[in-house]
């Protein structure tokens, strides 16, 4: 269908303008509050705009279940605007070859599941649902503008990219930002999302899940500094901090039963060009689960603030850190099992902080390269514990100012 007038959409003209494709040409199209402009092929269903043609949706729906085209001038949408774009069909695909502003964007898996970008870069003004669909991205760079920690929502979907290819995030708050960046077109279905936790101050982040060897790609796997032995094979991350200066915290999730290389994450290091560690929390019981996984677990580095390169990956260490830590101990003195014991190897110091469920600190102990760690169940005062659940946290240091963390939890019984 081709429009050669301004088309008004609106509850006293038309609720919805059905056809098997819809081409706008140096044209406005105009959706008003509640209604939709639905697109329905089977197939194709396409939309495209062209020339000067724009789409004007102020708070209606762009029912789609072909695929969006913008060879217009301009971003295909007018904004600020509260519209959504809503892809309903299989296999669909956002092209270009001019980027497109969209003002809200949701994915249905309609016997499809996948969403592609071909051509051109994408920018999101409001919100992106991702429900249970794959947004893949190619080379290039999907932008939520919007900087409210919830404006990505999913149930079991994710992004995936390729090469250049990004998901992009804006921040205005100390807050957790998700980036659900997953993969199975390069390697195996893995998806590891990554969380940047910023300043108050306004940043832009750019995440990939690269789903290969990073060797692959030009960073040598190894390529290392001690104490790294070889960085991950499988997969590595890339997150770009494109705005704003303030350090973050970053942390990236892994399956704890499926994958290796899970002693400590790195970074890869310019100019060195190595593979280098960095001070790791690591908690293998996180208790969040991420739809994928076997068993959640992340890697977690606070205060960072090295953007030399955006490479980060999981990686194993020369001197493995042998650790048991058992989640039950009975410090009642019958001479079984009354010390809580952390064997470990490899480190120049290590060492260990209890607290109680309201997170207050209640022991804390250090020790040499010789252990192990013990502790026996009573506070810095000598006084004895309540039987309850409480959290621990281990620090191996492998120089006097890199480190790994573990945490997790330990049940007294008396």
């Amino acid at each position: 269908m081709r429009l050669t007038r301004i088309v008004w959409l609106s509850a006293i003209w038309i609720i919805s303008l059905r056809a098997q494709e819809l081409y706008i040409f140096n044209e406005t199209v105009y959706i008003s509050n509640q209604d939709t402009l639905a697109v329905v092929g089977a197939p194709p269903g396409d939309l495209q705009v062209d020339g000067t043609g724009i789409i004007e949706n102020d708070g209606g729906v762009v029912w789609l279940t072909g695929d969006w085209i913008n060879t217009s001038s301009g971003d295909g949408f007018v904004t600020p605007r509260n519209g959504w774009l809503y892809l309903v069909g299989g296999y669909q695909r956002l092209f270009g070859p001019t980027p497109t502003y969209y003002n809200s964007l949701a994915l249905f898996n309609n016997g499809g599941d996948l969403k592609e970008m071909i051509g051109a870069n994408g920018r999101i003004q409001n919100f992106l649902v991702l429900n249970d669909c794959e947004l893949r991205t190619n080379t290039n760079i999907m932008t939520v503008e919007n900087p409210d920690p919830a404006a990505i929502t999913r149930t079991s979907g994710f992004v995936s990219s390729t090469g250049s290819g990004r998901l992009g995030r804006r921040s205005d708050r100390s807050a957790s930002y998700l980036f659900p960046v997953g993969d199975r077109q390069l390697g195996p279905f893995r998806y590891r999302p990554v969380e940047i936790t910023p300043s108050a101050a306004p940043h832009l982040f750019h995440v990939r899940f690269a789903n290969v060897d990073p060797t692959i790609e030009g960073y040598d796997r190894l390529s290392v500094q001690d104490p790294i032995q070889e960085a991950n094979e499988f997969f590595y991350h890339i997150a770009e901090r494109i705005q704003g200066t303030d350090p973050i915290t970053l942390r990236i999730w892994y399956d704890e039963a499926n994958d290796t290389y899970k002693d400590t994450l790195s970074h890869w290091e310019v100019p060195n060009n190595k593979w280098v560690a960095v001070n790791t929390l690591i908690n293998r019981a996180a208790g969040i689960p991420q739809t994928g996984m076997t068993q959640s677990a992340y890697m977690e580095t606070p205060g960072w603030n090295n953007f030399s390169s955006p490479n980060f990956a999981l990686a194993r260490t020369r001197q493995k850190w042998v650790i048991y830590v058992p989640n039950v101990f009975s410090p009642n003195g019958d001479g079984s099992n009354d010390e809580f014991l952390i064997y470990y190897q490899g480190f120049i110091k290590i060492e260990l902080r209890i607290y109680d469920r309201w997170g207050l600190l209640i022991w804390r102990g250090e020790q040499g390269p010789e252990g192990p760690i013990r502790w026996n169940g009573r506070t810095q005062k000598g006084e004895e514990v309540p039987e309850d659940a409480y959290v621990f946290v281990v620090r191996g240091y492998f120089t006097s100012d890199k480190y790994t963390e573990r945490a997790g939890t330990v049940t007294v019984i008396r």
